[in-house]
């Protein structure tokens, strides 16, 4: 996987940024999330939000930690998604985004994500 230089790495900077400031904020989610980012179709970065530690990183979940929620989504995507440009319900219903495992806590994800950042 070569996914330097992906648009949603700033996202993930702001998201671990985020859960520093405000960890209890991230910890009353009380999910672990894998994010596959994909361009053209082929995943090309993984990031886990374990929120119940909290703590967010690059790669796959570390061993012992089990995943709660995928979601699959491309790099311009995410961003769109993040930047509130892109309605996340409506993303998933356009196959844009794909969820696995416990849809439910996907949705208590959205104030975290939510950025002001002018990218």
């Amino acid at each position: 996987m070569s996914g330097a230089g992906l648009e949603s790495d700033a996202i993930f900077q702001f998201i671990i940024d985020k859960v520093k400031e405000t960890p209890e904020k991230a910890k009353s989610v009380n999910g672990v999330f894998l994010y596959n980012i994909t361009k053209d179709g082929k995943v090309v970065k993984q990031w886990t939000m374990d929120l119940k530690k909290p703590i967010v990183y690059e790669g796959p979940a570390k061993a012992g930690t089990t995943v709660q929620t995928t979601v699959t989504v491309s790099d311009a995507d995410f961003v769109q998604m993040a930047t509130g440009k892109l309605n996340p319900q409506a993303a998933f219903m356009k196959g844009k985004l794909k969820v696995t495992g416990n849809v439910m806590l996907a949705q208590k994800l959205g104030p975290l994500l939510q950025t002001e950042a002018k990218l």
